[in-house]
């Protein structure tokens, strides 16, 4: 069941999410774990490092509203993001999630023997793999390549091999 958590969880995940803090404390371990143990994706913000302010006294600054959603929601939608809109009447800024397309299924990754055959097949995942970039936590980064592994080895696989569903159709008929 894909789903998506978002409000102001009055709690930072690291020191660098608020102005000032250096050191992290049992709560951000607490809600580190919390998102952790069920799964969730942070997406990473965009547009900004903070979406809490107060400008009375000391300036005090703090990421604590944030959009979790689950890896099936993740899934589900293509280029999903959350960016940070200019703060008007608040002391928080508003945050707007993005998602592209709904994907129409999942198609399973079947990887090929024939492909370890090809002469720099390695290389070339491992070049892939290297060239690949995104920003957020460490989960997030990895099912991030791996969805853009995928996508590469499938458009390779059609240039090196051709269409083998219409190929193996021909033989079946």
């Amino acid at each position: 069941m894909a789903w998506c958590l978002v409000g102001d969880f009055n709690i930072i995940r690291f020191p660098s999410e608020r102005l000032g803090c250096e050191s992290f404390c049992p709560a951000m371990f607490a809600f580190s774990d919390f998102i952790e143990r069920n799964s969730l994706v942070d997406l990473p913000l965009e547009g900004a490092s903070f979406t809490w302010f107060r400008d009375s006294g000391l300036p005090s600054m703090s990421r604590i509203d944030r959009v979790l959603v689950s890896l099936d929601w993740v899934d589900h939608f293509e280029n999903v993001s959350q960016r940070v809109l200019p703060r008007v009447i608040s002391d928080h800024c508003p945050l707007l999630l993005e998602a592209g397309a709904v994907r129409r299924g999942r198609s399973a990754f079947k990887f090929e023997n024939m492909w370890l055959k090809v002469e720099g097949f390695v290389d070339r995942v491992q070049q892939w793999w290297n060239g690949y970039s995104f920003v957020g936590l460490p989960s997030f980064i990895l099912a991030q390549k791996l969805k853009a592994l995928k996508a590469d080895l499938k458009k390779w696989n059609k240039e090196e091999f051709g269409d083998l569903a219409l190929k193996k159709k021909k033989f079946a008929d």
